[in-house]
């Protein structure tokens, strides 16, 4: 009988042990990556930037992981960093960032995580100077929810007998007297 006891807890423990580990665990829907290296730059800083944002569920935490790299070996480059309204950041940020480039570094992290309480395509903006270089900006997609509420539809733009695109907008007219 003791023997039966015995086996019968192994089992038990096994059990939930396995179905402890097959639990679901929240993850995030996707990883957004983008980057700016190796595309053609417009005039104005020499700064590059790469990220990775995660497509998350409302009310999960995405992590936003932005890297801005530059050539320049002195000065200092002076970032403004403005998250939309919307978005909560749960690891803040100083909204102006300053970075010593005469340290021989060439990347500079910037690490947050953000969320939000409705579906939706929100944005975190960077607006990089550097000392007597120029500035730039940036914007990092941070996706939300649903991205088929958000997300722009394929529809086929309206056209003009001759063959123009036109776009139709709802208006209301008034007419003073």
């Amino acid at each position: 009988m003791k023997k039966v006891k015995i086996l019968f807890l192994a089992s038990l423990l096994i059990g939930i042990s396995a179905i402890a580990m097959t639990s679901k665990v929240e993850k995030p829907i996707g990883i957004q990556e983008g980057t700016t290296v190796g595309q053609y730059s417009k005039p104005g800083a020499p700064v590059d930037i790469t990220y990775t944002t995660e497509h998350v569920e409302v009310g999960d935490i995405s992590q936003v992981h932005i890297v801005l790299s530059s050539v320049v070996k002195s000065g200092s480059m002076n970032v403004t960093l403005h998250v939309d309204s919307n978005l909560n950041q749960i690891v803040t940020l100083p909204e102006n960032i300053s970075f010593d480039m005469g340290t021989g570094q060439r990347e500079y992290p910037l690490d947050l995580s953000v969320s939000a309480d409705r579906d939706g395509l929100y944005y975190v903006k960077l607006i990089v100077s550097i000392e007597d270089k120029g500035i730039r900006t940036f914007a990092v997609p941070v996706y939300v929810g649903d991205k088929k509420l958000y997300k722009n539809s394929n529809k086929v733009p309206q056209k003009t007998a001759s063959g123009e695109n036109i776009s139709v907008s709802k208006a209301v007219e008034t007419i003073e007297r």
